[in-house]
């Protein structure tokens, strides 16, 4: 009897299928409680046997295929409507599969940094939101954070229905922009929520996409490459800074401080020396060179704080490794680990238990090879369980446990590099990890909040302008749906309030933001600019966020009557003798001088003037202005430049105080004349869209059944 033989090549096909037996399988996106997008022709795709026929019936459609030689396989639904009504999609190959709980509605694709990962929990009146988050109609699908130097084609993660139990955990800003789009629409909402905190834009646009810019490839072969050297490099750097260590005597012994009881809540450190944060060894001592030393500081928490825990911050440790202590108890550490040696945000998860009402006391061993060692975070920023804000100062006990040698410059220069590089924050890598495997999946449109780590330096800032609409075109280009909407946060308002008129970088990252909707059609920016906190970047109002986001979305992509989605823009100036005249587009309501108080709406105040304007002449030196408002327009001048040519407002990291509305409530958008952006016009929408009244706009939609 003469055996069949398998081609080798088959052979090899089999053994790479993502399959690891012979049955049908799923992308992870198409699992119970999914939501499909209404109206469209959604894409279901998987994998099975090569050769193998596949079914799919859903609501009355059934679709055949086979599965490809790679042993994928892809069918097209027809278009359905809206519907809140839990059907079952049933997919037949090797095996068959059963997707229970699918609703049709709208789905948005929500993506960026820390600010659209923020959760519920995190959010202000965070109680109360989730007692009442009883929207079982609305789904998310949370992306788990993985980053890749090739494409994925899948990803881990799983639908959540919406209810009080599980809301806390959901991103806040895309939480409340999906309340509101559900609430408004009366149909249910699907959320793909792709998100990673600390995340440069780069990291989420594709290598091809970043190729077409000779600056951004650059940048991209650049991250790259140093990120494919990372793991040896890496690997390497533990042994030789304990051998460069060792070789200075700067080696880590017997903990002295810890068995001298000096983490112990109970112990006297009265005869400390106190230092005012930020501080170094050097400042706080006057040493000239490092060693282990210890910090100790007694917090005043109310009766509230008892028994809960929190996340203690220390903020970044640069070039020093640490032990922290609460109330006598270890809570964590950070030593040599690379990529984050020297670098790493100390954050240290404190357990209810150890937290008691009135004085805990925080202690810290910390380790440093100079003087530079120290400490440089303020009260405001430990994220202390106070209701109210904290009363205790800036001040630390600090002791030396062991004076380090004063390093030579020729030992200094010797130190071992560390290769820094990390996945997430590597060009491309996110968008290979956590948008490619969701391309194709039905969806409306975008939501996107990001930015401030693009924002840490000028050139970044700048940079931004090119990378951003790059990474809108090619998401919109791979997914093939045509100008799909897709709608931004600029950048809230954040750190010290200065009035120096001073250059901004975060205001440069803004600028490039608004360039966005010239650059890029069917955009649409929510500006946060009075939503901010001096204290942190990430600001527990993701409500107004939310909703401003969902203005945009109801008003430009679902065409609801009567909604005013757009904050004032800058339109023109012209400059008329000693005075110059800024023209605005004010988004479809007159300008006002307003006020925003936390979760309030804003209101119209009478009396105060405009602030934040300021007025520079041909020398370039800016002084502030008078400004007042006259219908479309605000008028800008000073005493003090008879001769002006330009005008900026709120450019700072955070104009405090701001109050240019129009009046519907939303914030005009910080801006400088001298290189301000104009709205786009609008451009019609390829493809299937191209007959709306505006580029992703929609007819009305019929509420679910």
């Amino acid at each position: 009897m003469i055996k069949a033989r398998i081609p080798r090549a088959l052979v090899l096909v089999l053994l790479l299928l993502p399959c690891t037996r012979a049955e049908v399988r799923l992308a992870s996106l198409f699992a119970d409680h999914l939501v499909l997008q209404q109206q469209q022709s959604n894409r279901i795709w998987g994998w099975d046997v090569p050769g193998t026929k596949i079914t799919v019936a859903f609501s009355g459609d059934k679709v055949e295929t086979v599965a490809g030689a790679d042993g994928k396989w892809l069918v097209r639904l027809r278009p359905h409507a809206a519907n809140s009504q839990p059907q079952t999609m049933v997919v037949s190959g090797t095996t068959r599969l059963e997707i229970r709980d699918v609703l049709v509605g709208e789905v948005w694709l929500a993506s960026g940094q820390s600010n659209m990962v923020v959760p519920v929990d995190q959010s202000a009146n965070a109680n109360e939101e989730k007692s009442t988050a009883d929207f079982p109609a609305i789904r998310f699908f949370k992306v788990e954070q993985t980053g890749s130097l090739q494409p994925l084609d899948s990803v881990a993660a799983a639908w959540s229905v919406c209810a009080p139990s599980t809301v806390g955990s959901f991103p806040g800003v895309a939480y409340f922009f999906a309340r509101e789009v559900h609430q408004s629409l009366g149909v249910p909402i699907g959320i793909l929520h792709s998100a990673w905190g600390a995340t440069p834009a780069q990291a989420w646009t594709s290598r091809e996409a970043l190729g077409r810019d000779p600056d951004l490839k650059a940048l991209a072969d650049t991250e790259i490459a140093t990120m494919e050297r990372a793991p040896a490099e890496q690997s390497a750097f533990a042994t030789a800074i304990t051998r460069w260590e060792s070789a200075n005597g700067l080696t880590d012994g017997e903990n002295v401080g810890f068995a001298a009881g000096w983490a112990a809540a109970s112990f006297n450190d009265s005869g400390w020396k106190s230092a005012a944060t930020p501080f170094t060894l050097a400042s706080a001592l006057g040493a000239n060179s490092g060693g282990i030393f210890w910090v100790r500081k007694a917090v005043d928490l109310p009766p509230e704080s008892a028994g809960l825990p929190f996340t203690l911050h220390l903020g970044v440790l640069a070039e020093q490794y640490d032990t922290v202590y609460f109330n006598g108890e270890e809570v964590g550490s950070t030593g040599r680990e690379p990529p984050l040696y020297y670098s790493r945000p100390r954050t240290y998860r404190i357990p209810g238990k150890l937290v008691h009402s009135g004085r805990n006391e925080i202690a810290a061993r910390i380790v440093a090879h100079t003087a530079k060692g120290g400490l440089r975070i303020p009260k405001e920023l430990l994220n202390l369980p106070y209701r109210d804000a904290p009363t205790d100062d800036d001040s630390w006990k600090i002791y030396v446990e062991r004076r380090f040698p004063q390093l030579s410059p020729a030992a200094l220069a010797s130190r071992p590099t560390l290769n820094r590089a990390q996945i997430h924050q590597t060009s491309a890598a996110l968008f290979n990890g956590m948008i490619h495997p969701l391309l194709g999946y039905g969806i409306r449109g975008a939501i996107w909040y990001q930015g401030e780590s693009n924002a840490q330096h000028g050139p970044d800032a700048e940079r931004y302008a090119a990378l951003f609409p790059a990474l809108i075109a090619d998401w919109r280009a791979r997914w093939g749906e045509g100008y799909f909407p897709f709608y931004f946060v600029q950048l809230a308002n954040y750190k010290e309030t200065k009035r120096d008129h001073q250059e901004s970088v975060w205001s440069l990252l803004r600028e490039a933001q608004r360039q966005a909707l010239a650059k890029s059609p069917n955009t649409g920016m929510a500006v946060a600019i009075d939503l901010g906190d001096a204290i942190t970047i990430h600001p527990k109002n993701k409500q107004d966020v939310g909703k401003r986001l969902a203005l945009l979305a109801r008003g430009k992509t679902y065409g609801e009557k009567g909604v005013v989605s757009d904050s004032p823009l800058y339109r023109s100036h012209v400059i008329e003798g000693s005075t110059i005249r800024v023209k605005f587009d004010p988004g479809g309501a007159p300008l006002m001088v307003g006020e925003k108080q936390g979760l309030n709406p804003v209101r119209e105040v009478v009396g105060p003037k405009l602030q934040w304007f300021e007025i520079a002449g041909q020398d370039g030196t800016f002084v502030w202005a008078e400004a007042v408002i006259d219908g479309d327009c605000v008028v800008v001048s000073s005493p003090k430049i008879p001769s002006p040519v330009e005008v900026r407002y709120a450019w700072a990291e955070n104009p405090a105080g701001c109050n240019l509305y129009n009046r519907a409530g939303l914030p005009a958008s910080p801006f400088r004349t001298s290189s301000a952006s104009k709205r786009p016009s609008e451009e019609p929408r390829p493809g299937k869209d191209s007959n709306s009244e505006k580029p992703g706009r929609m007819n009305a939609l019929p509420k679910a059944p």
